[in-house]
């Protein structure tokens, strides 16, 4: 289909983080919507996060001064081609990978919404739901992950993934109370965010090995690639490494051939969109290892990521954090469970994300 993209804009706002997610994203998070439009009046959206405490308008400032200059004129059906011709520059550090996976999701649903299909259709259905993990922010005490997990199993979630407090005695403590509480027909997972040394790690994991966990991730700093291969021949819990390492693909590929991950973990966000996604499933398949989403780092982007989950086979859980309720903004309709824990693909074209500009307005802080 013959198609121009003629702008890309930004429109970065600002939203209060809640208490237990202070820890990850500090006080308040930037967030900045991508709009892309083309010459037949169609428009492509994704958002990005800003990481690492930095304001929202650095990721805006990139995208409109970076990224617009590689896409204008081109036909955004050629997403391989502009996904190649991005990646080059983030290669050399030259354009982030937040600025190439917004520019790519928002061509994904631009496609979709050009020929009046759902994403997951377009890449091509593997299924049309996805089971969806409650993922927990850090809490104070034990007792408040054992009353959120069995809050959540009541909503249906059948998964549940505890973000510890970082100290390994404690966290173990807030494992076995969780097991306690729900029993064995639970799945469920840790996630230190890369607290642990090496003989830390290796205790813990012993120890979720004995509470019938279903993973271990990031004990360790991702750039352990030693570490890692360390400990997933030492432990039998799978381990799940390089979520936020860079590199998309071409990382995961020295951390397979390593051995140093039992699980591939990524996301849109951080892999290169849709398009890096499809890669790193591709990849993990042929060497008979899954692939699990992490949190899309905003709405639109876990639309994003559950449209590339149903193209693959060779992932379990989409991540879903908790509490929901204020991490949902920007948008008319947000990711749900059913009853039985399961997010129901959307029927609307593209991404299917229809955006709340009364909110994006009202927290808008800077616009280019």
């Amino acid at each position: 289909m013959k198609m121009k993209i003629t702008d890309v804009k930004v429109q970065s706002i600002r939203i209060p983080v809640p208490q237990m997610w202070v820890v990850h994203f500090g006080q308040t998070m930037d967030v900045t919507l991508v709009t892309v439009s083309t010459d037949q009046g169609i428009e492509g959206y994704s958002m990005g996060r800003a990481v690492g405490g930095a304001p929202g308008i650095i990721l805006g400032q990139e995208v409109v001064s970076v990224a617009k200059n590689l896409v204008l004129g081109e036909n955004p059906f050629d997403r391989e081609k502009i996904w190649q011709k991005m990646w080059t520059l983030t290669t050399r550090v030259r354009l982030s990978i937040f600025a190439l996976s917004c520019l790519d999701v928002a061509l994904w649903d631009i496609a979709g919404k050009a020929l009046s299909i759902p994403v997951y259709e377009l890449i091509g259905a593997c299924r049309d739901k996805v089971p969806a993990y409650a993922s927990s922010g850090v809490h104070s005490v034990v007792e408040e992950y054992v009353d959120e997990v069995l809050l959540c199993r009541e909503k249906g979630y059948r998964a549940y993934k505890l973000h510890p407090f970082g100290v390994p005695e404690k966290d173990v403590e807030a494992c076995r109370a969780v097991r306690k509480a729900v029993g064995a027909g639970m799945a469920l997972m840790l996630d230190p965010t890369g607290a642990y040394d090496h003989r830390q790690a290796l205790g813990v994991g012993r120890r979720l090995e004995e509470l019938g966990f279903f993973w271990y991730e990031e004990p360790i700093g991702d750039f352990d690639i030693g570490g890692y291969a360390e400990l997933c021949r030492a432990l039998d819990i799978p381990v799940l490494a390089a979520e936020v390492l860079p590199g998309s693909l071409y990382s995961l590929a020295e951390f397979i051939v390593r051995g140093a991950t039992d699980i591939a973990r990524g996301d849109v966000y951080w892999k290169g969109g849709i398009t890096g996604v499809l890669k790193m499933a591709r990849l993990a398949e042929a060497f008979g290892m899954k692939l699990e989403l992490h949190h899309g780092a905003s709405p639109i982007m876990d639309w994003a990521n559950l449209h590339a989950m149903a193209a693959f086979k060779n992932g379990d859980y989409l991540e879903i954090l908790i509490p929901k309720e204020p991490l949902d903004y920007g948008l008319k309709e947000y990711v749900q469970i059913d009853e039985e824990g399961f997010v129901h693909l959307p029927r609307k074209p593209g991404l299917g994300a229809e955006i709340d500009w009364d909110f994006i307005n009202a927290h808008t802080v800077f616009k280019a």
